[in-house]
């Protein structure tokens, strides 16, 4: 049998080689697993060993809230929340509305968000006569400042899940980045908006007014967010508030069908089991464990393991989900003191993810945005990476200090 430190660098190895090969993340990750099974465990043990993960209660907990929370963010774009919050949020001011826009939207998890976003900043930008590049930086940095903490995007729930701790737990311990990554936003955006003076800007409203139209444009999310802090189950709060939200609105058939298709997409839940497969493979095989084992022996430092592992998953797929899925399994002996969690270890191995995964070029927020306001990709990066390398030197700088 194959050494299994081995074995799990192999599986790494062919999915990266996959995602480069333009295979979705779902099957890449998916042919990682089964290499690893193939070549750990017996043979005759596959089938049970698939079947046993897909009706696991953590799988099933996991894809409920996931097709729901895809679901609601579907059915809020198709009735018109989402343009009413842009709209609702320009009338504060132009400038903050280009935070706002972005951050509000950002609340929402969905595929090429900052997509929909950048449609509601287009003629703002237009008056502000904002740069291509400036106003791509602001709708996509502000569109993924609450990715590291939200309870509500799946990344975060699957990590919940992985390490089987509270999700209450992991936003409370990576939320002091999200702070960190608004301020270093602010400070850029800054810079870029102070000389530029808005024109034809819609009138300002009464406050009073503009909260009003705020709440009902986002009361689904702030629902959803308000009953994951108090402490009730994920796999309770997105349901009620799908079904609040359609009762609300009077929602028709046509228009939840359309939420439902795109909840229930066929390769965003097969990517959410082949996540789990491969964590509860990793887990049989011992293959995590195997490799720490070895890794320490050779003498790599555990802060460079804990950084680089989830960094290099994120750049490769794009996605959150994909370095939650692949990375965290591999670095639970790294992530845990005992039956804990070790917070430090946790904020490190997620902000290096996120890093990663922000200056990924597959990243479709990053592709999609820029293409949409003409941008030059290489100007766009040299706004990101600045405050993206001190929000992984903070981290790193976190860990060092409490080890």
């Amino acid at each position: 049998m194959l050494n299994p430190s081995m074995a799990l660098l192999a599986s790494i190895g062919g999915i990266l080689i996959l995602l480069r090969l333009k295979v979705h993340p779902g099957p890449a990750i998916l042919a990682g697993s089964l290499a690893v099974s193939l070549l750990l465990l017996p043979v005759r043990s596959l089938p049970q060993h698939m079947l046993r993960t897909l009706l696991d209660y953590e799988t099933l907990k996991l894809l409920a809230i996931v097709a729901c929370a895809l679901s609601m963010s579907r059915l809020m774009e198709v009735r018109g929340l989402l343009t009413r919050l842009a709209v609702t949020m320009e009338r504060l001011g132009p400038k903050l509305a280009m935070h706002l826009v972005p951050a509000m939207i950002g609340l929402v998890p969905m595929p090429a968000g900052a997509l929909v976003s950048a449609t509601a900043l287009r003629d703002l930008a237009g008056r502000m006569n904002l740069p291509a590049e400036k106003v791509t930086f602001v709708n996509y940095w502000f569109r993924h400042v609450w990715e590291n903490s939200l309870p509500v995007y799946p990344a975060i729930i699957a990590t919940s899940v992985i390490l089987s701790v509270p999700l209450s737990s992991v936003t409370a311990t990576l939320l002091p980045m999200t702070a960190l990554s608004i301020g270093l936003g602010l400070i850029s955006s800054y810079r870029m908006l102070k000389p530029i003076r808005a024109a034809g800007t819609k009138e300002s409203a009464p406050k009073k007014s503009v909260v009003r139209d705020l709440l009902r444009a986002s009361w689904p999310i702030l629902l959803v967010v308000t009953l994951v802090l108090l402490g009730q189950p994920a796999v309770i709060a997105f349901p009620l508030a799908l079904v609040l939200l359609a009762a609300q609105q009077r929602a028709r058939w046509p228009d939840l069908k359309l939420a439902l298709k795109y909840g229930l997409d066929v390769k965003i839940l097969f990517l959410l089991y082949a996540l789990m497969l491969y964590k509860a493979t990793i887990e049989s095989s011992g293959a995590a464990y195997a490799l720490f084992t070895d890794m320490q022996h050779i003498g790599l430092p555990t802060l460079a393991i804990v950084a680089a592992l989830p960094f290099l998953m994120g750049f490769a797929t794009g996605i959150s989900m994909g370095f939650v899925g692949i990375s965290l399994p591999l670095l639970i002996p790294f992530l845990t003191l005992g039956s804990e969690v070790n917070p430090y270890g946790l904020l490190l191995a997620y902000i290096s993810g996120y890093v990663g995964v922000l200056v990924s070029p597959l990243h479709l927020c990053l592709i999609l945005s820029t293409e949409y306001f003409q941008a030059s990709l290489a100007k766009v990066y040299r706004y990101i990476l600045p405050p993206l390398l001190v929000m992984l030197a903070v981290a790193m700088l976190i860990y060092y200090l409490a080890g």
